[in-house]
């Protein structure tokens, strides 16, 4: 399936996302509040390693060995059935540890151990949710473009409808549960499309593969620090504002982050749903240089006319998205879209890195870059205030884009 083809499938589910993602935002704004969106941030942010460390983080590596095996049964079967296994044994003992630290979890994210239920209920069913994210790189690996876009389209709808349910019903308690009654869900469906494409999900515990173990583990290891500087630098930050300055600060900062995850979910989508797979199957440097060159005349286009786009009727976006009590947001913008610019056009390059296994450089730039972010916002925060935080985005992700086009010269 090729670039065009592959935007088209992930554009309908971006669509759907994004509208949902809209509903999402404004109910938590308009029912909860600033508070509201910097809670959901900081519960999104630790489940995400959370669910990191139950997938054992093998996920890019699903995808990358499956792209290239895709037309050898045997290996293909090795890679499922060992990569079913390592995500069986870590979403266990994940799932045990956070159930068991659900009190301290919560005290750790919202200063108060009120919100242990939350903890509790995502520990109870990491297995379900840690299956569908592998079930999801095993869609992307086989090309299974079609399936891969109508799970993402039900999870969204589904997704938002228990949101908007458990927003009146429950409060910000609900909003953080919805996520994980989505995911049961969510396994169920992709229970029956595994079953109908005949691909066995139960794991064999007869057969682990020591050769795939080794194979997933380099991929592990980036994934790793990938999904932990992330979550944890944006924890830092936040965790900044709210001391510094307060929560309701820091669900500024958490929405204009927000508008960004959104409206770059569709590049981002097609640069794992696309380019990883094609990137890895790639071994000719012309080619190779011809499909990096093809997403900078596509994609980054795309990404600065609809960064412009924001910037422009940012006011209209603050008043449809939120509520007047938002207002405050509105200097984040400008520097905060830049970044995001800079953002895709140095991940262009930076796939290579995982595409191509390149295990050292990237664990040493992400936490290079990571630091510096971190580092960065609370020196221009001590001096701006939280407009200090895009400042640093935007730098750190300009510095970022030189790196990878001097370390990529010589791949392309």
């Amino acid at each position: 399936m090729n670039l065009i083809k592959t935007s088209f499938y992930i554009s309908i589910s971006t669509a759907i996302t994004f509208l949902s993602g809209f509903i999402v935002v404004k109910v938590v704004a308009v029912k909860i509040g600033p508070k509201g969106i910097a809670f959901v941030g900081q519960f999104q942010n630790t489940t995400a390693i959370l669910t990191m460390l139950a997938t054992a983080a093998i996920t890019t590596g699903v995808v990358k060995y499956l792209a290239e095996h895709k037309n050898d049964p045997v290996k293909s079967r090795q890679i499922l059935n060992t990569a079913f296994l390592i995500v069986f044994f870590s979403s266990l003992i994940i799932s045990v540890f956070v159930m068991a630290a659900s009190s301290y979890l919560s005290e750790a994210a919202f200063k108060t151990k009120d919100f242990w239920i939350v903890y509790f209920l995502f520990g109870l069913f990491t297995m379900a949710i840690s299956f569908n994210v592998v079930f999801l790189a095993i869609l992307n690996g086989f090309k299974e473009i079609k399936k891969f876009t109508i799970i993402n389209i039900c999870s969204s709808l589904i997704g938002v409808s228990f949101t908007v349910f458990f927003a009146y019903t429950l409060g910000i308690e609900g909003v953080l549960i919805a996520s994980t009654a989505t995911a049961i869900v969510i396994f169920v469906i992709n229970v029956y499309f595994f079953n109908k494409l005949g691909i066995s999900w139960k794991p064999d515990f007869k057969s682990w593969d020591k050769k795939v173990i080794k194979m997933l583990s380099a991929y592990s290891f980036m994934a790793l620090v990938s999904g932990f500087v992330s979550p944890i630098m944006q924890i830092l930050v936040r965790d900044r504002i709210i001391l510094q300055f307060s929560v309701s600060e820091a669900g500024y900062w958490q929405a204009v982050t927000k508008i960004s995850d959104y409206y770059l979910s569709f590049i981002t989508s097609i640069l794992s749903v696309y380019y990883l797979p094609r990137l890895s199957e790639i071994h000719i440097k012309s080619e190779l240089r011809k499909e990096i060159f093809k997403g900078y005349k596509i994609i980054l286009p795309a990404v600065a006319a609809i960064a412009l786009l924001i910037w422009l009727f940012r006011d209209l976006i603050i008043h449809l998205l939120f509520t007047p009590e938002f207002i405050p947001m509105k200097p984040l913008f400008t520097f905060q879209l830049l970044g995001d610019f800079f953002k895709i056009g140095s991940w262009l390059l930076a796939f290579l890195m995982l595409a191509k296994a390149m295990t050292r450089v990237f664990i040493i730039t992400e936490v290079l870059f990571a630091s510096s972010f971190v580092l960065l916002s609370y020196f221009f925060m001590d001096r701006y205030g939280i407009v200090g935080a895009t400042y640093s985005f935007c730098i750190n992700y300009g510095l970022y884009w030189i790196l990878m086009a001097f370390i990529m010269r010589k791949k392309i």
